[in-house]
């Protein structure tokens, strides 16, 4: 699953389902002894036109040096995604010998005996992949190819908002392109540049006064904010998030979409919701590396801070050079821990929500341990719930359970973090698909993923014990 590693070294050094390095590094519960430390998510690429980056290099003044847009982006002509069954230990160890020097790019991180596991494979490495006789089926014959046809499609898409933004109206808070902003029939057809997302948010906030307000975790390591939302003005705070790791950009589209339909949506029952809950909503929680995933790795996975000369901190890899680097320490990164701090200065937190992609699971403590917690049957019965309203949509099937049995033990992850501190319904999401196109989701599936998911969160809302 990969991103609660990501996240938990993000939270600790950060926080993920992936157990990460950014920085739930070594996080405590009253429950745990100092050895049982937590490690969490990680931070999860169109090329974006000019004038979009132009846009972005006004909206933030980070304090660390913003990464330039670059005329030649990394390159994964001939990288393979495979999926590889681990049929025993020796192959499992076999695996771990090898992933450095074969340079593996873990896509998801069920490395368990039994389990199968998606990796990234460059070309060069490939044979000497097949020397170690693993079984294997080809899922991306070649990466690049995707995220070619990813580009095309995008910039497809964006001339069309371009334009439409361009022959917009101002609006009162002196927002170019808010009208379009604001219709959902354009926003969610395509992804958007980070100005864009920045854009948007602002538009949700000023559109709806005294209903919503603008809020932010704190700065990212280059300086650029997690901003967010607050909508609703019930004693019952629920907080989630997108966007942990870089590379997952169909997180930020549902995220926005469940703001989208918490202030302008047709749901009769969300004016029940604004009573009874107040949600903190951050699309994007790791923007430095949402950022250079649109100008010069469309793979990048972790935040953007520096690491003996490795970019970026994430999830339980003790190599800095590694995409799953998991950080020096719990915290190390500051995403990790601005999220952490924001969740504990709320009073009532009944519903935590990482959202990551991909592989279609709704999970509940533990990752730490496979002895389920006391409250396990009201989560996990809390996710069924949710999984069946997702699947009554279109039919998409979602898998249910505690981290630790449903995926591999995941120590350091958000939702065990979120958990030890009182949070009574954490859960760590993993949205489509299940490895046909991975991180690089046709934008024709936002959409449907979206709408999917609004009926699975309501779900939720619906059954939470308040």
């Amino acid at each position: 699953m990969g991103y609660w590693d990501m996240m938990l070294g993000e939270f600790a050094s950060g926080f993920d389902i992936h157990v990460s390095s950014q920085g739930w590094g070594k996080l405590f519960t009253p429950n745990l002894s100092a050895s049982q430390s937590f490690r969490t998510l990680e931070m999860k690429f169109s090329i974006f036109s000019l004038s979009a980056v132009v846009a972005l290099a006004v909206l933030v003044a980070p304090s660390h040096a913003l990464p330039a847009p670059s005329d030649a982006a990394a390159s994964f002509d001939n990288h393979r995604v495979v999926r590889i069954q681990v049929k025993n230990e020796a192959e499992l160890q076999s695996l771990n010998a090898n992933e450095e020097a074969l340079h593996f790019d873990y896509f998801t991180h069920n490395k368990v005996v039994g389990g199968h596991i998606d990796v990234r494979i460059p070309p060069e490495s490939f044979p000497k992949f097949q020397a170690l006789n693993l079984e294997y089926t080809t899922l991306i014959d070649n990466l690049q190819s995707l995220l070619d046809q990813e580009k095309q499609e995008d910039q497809k898409y964006q001339k069309v908002f371009a334009s439409k933004v361009k022959n917009s109206k101002v609006n009162k808070a002196g927002i170019v392109g808010a009208d379009v902003y604001a219709a959902d029939d354009t926003w969610f057809q395509g992804y958007h540049s980070y100005a864009d997302h920045q854009a948007w948010l602002s538009t949700q906030i000023s559109n709806n006064p005294g209903k919503a307000s603008s809020i932010s975790a704190g700065n990212s390591y280059q300086g650029r904010s997690q901003a967010g939302i607050k909508i609703g003005s019930g004693p019952n705070h629920v907080v989630l998030h997108g966007t942990q790791h870089a590379r997952e950009w169909v997180t930020t589209m549902v995220v926005e979409y469940l703001i989208s339909q918490l202030l302008s949506g047709t749901d009769s029952r969300v004016a029940g919701y604004l009573t009874k809950y107040t949600f903190h909503i951050i699309p994007i929680m790791n923007p430095d590396g949402f950022v250079i995933t649109q100008t010069s790795n469309r793979m990048h996975r972790k935040n953007a801070q520096s690491n003996g000369g490795c970019l970026g901190t994430d999830s339980s890899s003790t190599n800095p050079c590694a995409d799953d680097y998991m950080g020096p320490k719990a915290f190390s990164s500051p995403e990790a821990t601005n999220i952490a701090n924001y969740l504990k200065s709320l009073p009532k937190v009944v519903s935590y929500i990482d959202f990551h992609s991909y592989s279609q699971l709704w999970m509940v403590p533990y990752g730490y341990s496979g002895t389920r917690p006391a409250t396990y049957s009201y989560m996990n019965g809390l996710a069924v719930k949710a999984a069946a309203a997702l699947k009554a949509v279109y039919g998409t099937r979602f898998t249910t359970g505690d981290i630790y049995n449903t995926i591999y033990p995941a120590s350091g992850n958000s939702a065990d973090y979120a958990y030890s501190i009182g949070v009574a319904a954490p859960f760590a999401v993993e949205l489509r698909d299940t490895g046909r196109y991975g991180f690089s989701l046709p934008a024709n599936q936002i959409l449907p993923s979206s709408i999917e998911t609004w009926a699975a969160f309501t779900a939720v809302l619906d059954n939470i014990q308040a």
